[in-house]
């Protein structure tokens, strides 16, 4: 898929995306992962990821890079279709080339108690009546959770927080950075399912989060109740950007293609006041870094 000469994609040059859903899923999606990879090739883009609630991703990452020569990468989100907190699947994804683990996100019983905030996940999530969660009775990390983290520290990959409550990101923060994971990225805190408070966002980074994931998907109809890019700008402010990485979480049927989502991201972003330094940090040097590239 070829994409209509748009000026404002020119600033994606360099950009990662790190979060964006793609066909084939069992939800409506815009793209497949060949389209995206090509659109996001066509505009100049370094690396993107892609993001399933219900299957690895690595797999499919490679088999777009090779066809496309796009750098895509995969990970696995810990959910009831890979086991929950199945330290197998971890294994096998990042043997696979996983880059991203993410804690469990629409089977997180944080988020099935809030699912009616995101309404294109609700007739997946709905069905379960047990969500997964990461603390005991005692509010302790569960025992599946240090192998985990140890997979993910022996690989240098990354941790993102997926739609876990603050009490339990909090935790395995904490416990992540004693085991030495140096990768750590909080999944957009201000969804409204999520629901962080700035004061929150800066106590995750003092624990020893690597950035916090600052989403478009927010302000569009996917979610039942969109905020305007002004609460994300205000938040992103208040902590600062060089703490902060820009990710579209789109590739939703009833949104623009991510590529496009970006590149009105960035514009809307500029309207709020930020400079283009600003915007290049949390599009390109904050998720390469994150990356180590």
């Amino acid at each position: 898929m070829t994409m209509n000469h748009d000026p404002s994609l020119e600033r994606l040059a360099g950009a990662i995306d790190l979060h964006i859903h793609a066909a084939p899923d069992i939800l409506p999606r815009k793209l497949d992962d060949l389209a995206l990879a090509r659109q996001a090739l066509e505009a100049g883009m370094r690396t993107i990821a892609l993001k399933s609630h219900f299957e690895p991703t690595a797999g499919r990452a490679r088999l777009a890079t090779d066809a496309t020569g796009m750098a895509v990468i995969g990970g696995v989100a810990l959910n009831w279709p890979v086991g929950g907190l199945n330290h197998h699947a971890v294994e096998y994804a990042l043997a696979m080339g996983a880059r991203i683990v993410w804690l469990p996100t629409a089977h997180a019983a944080q988020f099935l108690s809030e699912r009616r905030h995101a309404p294109l996940l609700s007739g997946a999530a709905g069905r379960l009546s047990r969500g997964i969660t990461l603390l005991n009775r005692n509010n302790r990390l569960v025992q599946a959770m240090p192998r985990i983290l140890s997979l993910v520290a022996e690989h240098d990959a990354i941790l993102a927080t997926g739609h876990v409550s603050v009490a339990e990101a909090r935790a395995v923060i904490r416990q992540a950075a004693a085991q030495g994971v140096g990768r750590i990225l909080v999944t957009h805190p201000l969804a409204s399912f999520v629901g962080y408070s700035v004061a929150e966002m800066k106590e995750m980074l003092d624990l020893g989060a690597s950035y916090l994931e600052i989403t478009y998907a927010e302000t569009t109809p996917v979610m039942a109740r969109p905020v305007p890019v002004t609460v994300l700008a205000d938040a992103v402010r208040a902590v600062g950007p060089s703490h902060c990485i820009m990710s579209t979480d789109c590739g939703q049927s009833v949104n623009p293609p991510p590529v496009v989502a970006m590149a009105r991201f960035m514009r809307d972003m500029t309207e709020c006041g930020f400079s283009e330094q600003a915007i290049r940090a949390m599009t390109v040097d904050n998720p390469a870094r994150l990356l180590g590239l």
